[in-house]
């Protein structure tokens, strides 16, 4: 999209590739350099494992999944605000009775001149989440705010989305068996997990999707209930709960 008038004319640039050279070239140098820039800020200040995380993987790391918290930090670098505009229309087909397999939401990124710079759309089948119409909606909310982002600043060659690498390791570990109970945390453990998760306010289905995503990178089995961690991710997710806690 064109918004460069030429100083010698009063003709409107259709496309950028008709305006003046050296306004071109100034802008394309400009842009380069300022995305150098946010590329550079990205690296130096997402962490690891809460902003964004790698899948390991027999030819090494996947590639780099942007997470909710990354995603919020760039927008608030950049000034940016985030707006869902479908919802109100997916929260009156809610009032009116009509519940949906599929909950979809788009998110738009805004300036503080209200103008939307990128937009993304994100969806999550209501049977994921057995139903849990809040749990769907917060997720199609996060794949679309993620989706937004990697397109505001061309980042799709330095991330990837979240769910899709969760929909991968789906995929991967379908013939999977689940973890033996001979190697799943005692009692004990159980108990002193769950009582952390209580105190530090945790989402428990998000934790045990954590550590799903966890132990299958590390060829674990699959986790679908807190008692099936195994015993030996517990003194790891021990000492991720305060990281995921301010997270959160």
């Amino acid at each position: 999209m064109a918004i460069v008038i030429d100083d010698e004319s009063t003709n409107l640039a259709i496309n950028p590739l008709d305006t003046p050279t050296t306004v071109f070239k100034n802008d394309l140098a400009r842009r380069s350099e300022n995305r150098q820039l946010l590329l550079n800020w990205i690296r130096s200040s997402l962490k690891e494992g809460i902003d964004y995380g790698s899948i390991p993987t027999k030819r090494g790391p996947s590639k780099p999944s942007l997470f909710k918290p990354g995603a919020e930090k760039i927008c608030g670098m950049l000034g940016i605000t985030v707006h869902f505009p479908s919802l109100k229309e997916t929260e009156q087909a809610f009032l009116q009775g009509l519940i949906p397999e599929y909950v979809m939401v788009r998110c738009e990124l805004k300036n503080i001149h209200g103008q939307t710079l990128a937009d993304g759309v994100g969806a999550r089948s209501l049977k994921q989440d057995y139903g849990d119409i809040n749990k769907s909606l917060k997720m199609a909310e996060k794949s679309a705010h993620i989706d937004s982002v990697l397109r505001l600043a061309g980042l799709s060659e330095v991330f990837t989305q979240d769910l899709e690498d969760m929909k991968n390791l789906r995929t991967m570990n379908e013939n999977k068996p689940s973890t033996s109970s001979s190697t799943c945390i005692t009692e004990a453990q159980h108990r002193e997990l769950s009582n952390q998760l209580t105190k530090l306010n945790l989402d428990k289905e998000r934790f045990i999707a954590y550590c799903n995503k966890i132990a299958s990178a590390k060829s674990l089995g699959s986790i679908r209930s807190l008692n099936e961690l195994p015993v030996a991710l517990f003194d790891f997710v021990m000492k991720k709960l305060p990281e995921l806690s301010a997270a959160a």
